[in-house]
């Protein structure tokens, strides 16, 4: 699984890239998927670039061709003016005239409650990673990615608790527009701070959460399968469920398939 990463890795980059990986259980699992969910919109047409985390480009004909993935406890997003050797992001866009992203691993959000969630892969604007990164300390935004994605390099077969903790999480992540009088931003309300574009209504704050849940991509990926119980919460949530994610097998590919998909139509 390291050498696709790698691979992936390379091809994004269109040269020969030096991984630094994170040590410990899942988190090869976690740079798997994110990768590939890169390479898919790479294949899908996209500009797709790694990037240092102080948001400068990693070049084919840099000297530093470095991916660093984020070691240790959950993080926030680091300030520009501690480096560029902090945790590494994936960049993408449609085209120069279109939105820019950035895809994160294992970075907090900030919920409703002041409680931090770490989020596995997240898809988020470029504008909020930029605005985190040029604060004297960085942090955590406060609100919802559009692409939310849970990794479970686990044996054992997925239980409903597993799904509740997802469920309950996404809740406590999301801003409606009702939140508006106890927000510290202007109306009108917005899915994610800070950076979140003012002008477009992908990012206006919902009704319900339900609604929340059907304009986002949430999925829980499982190197095994899930328990019927744990499926039967997916369909009212809005939570994709991919089980049997290993490498290269049909789980893998459905994953990545149903998350480029839901980019490709949903973003602009």
């Amino acid at each position: 699984m390291i050498n696709s990463v790698r691979d992936n890795l390379d091809a994004i980059l269109g040269s020969f890239s030096v991984l630094n990986n994170a040590a410990g259980a899942g988190r090869v699992f976690e740079l798997y998927i994110m990768t590939g969910i890169a390479r898919e919109m790479q294949d899908r047409g996209f500009e797709v670039w790694l990037q240092r985390s102080d948001g400068t480009r990693i070049n084919p004909g840099d000297a530093n061709r470095t991916f660093i993935q984020r070691g240790g406890a959950p993080s926030h997003v680091p300030s520009a003016f501690d480096g560029p050797n902090n945790a590494s992001v994936i960049g993408m866009r449609r085209s120069q005239n279109h939105d820019s992203w950035e895809l994160w691993n294992g970075i907090q959000f900030e919920g409703r409650s002041g409680a931090d969630h770490e989020i596995d892969i997240a898809l988020v604007p470029a504008t909020v990673g930029a605005s985190l990164r040029a604060t004297a300390t960085g942090g955590s935004p406060f609100g919802r990615p559009r692409v939310a994605i849970e990794c479970k390099d686990v044996q054992a077969t997925g239980a409903p608790d597993e799904m509740r903790a997802l469920v309950a999480r996404l809740y406590d992540l999301s801003i409606l527009f009702y939140h508006q009088p106890y927000l510290n931003y202007p109306p009108p309300p917005m899915a994610i701070y800070p950076g979140s574009p003012q002008n477009s209504p992908l990012y206006r704050a919902k009704n319900t959460y339900r609604e929340e849940n059907q304009s986002t991509f949430n999925g829980l990926a499982r190197r095994t399968n899930f328990s019927g119980g744990a499926q039967q919460l997916t369909g009212y949530y809005e939570i994709q469920a991919h089980g049997s994610v290993t490498l290269g097998s049909a789980g893998y590919n459905g994953l990545i398939a149903a998350v480029g998909e839901w980019i490709d139509d949903q973003l602009p």
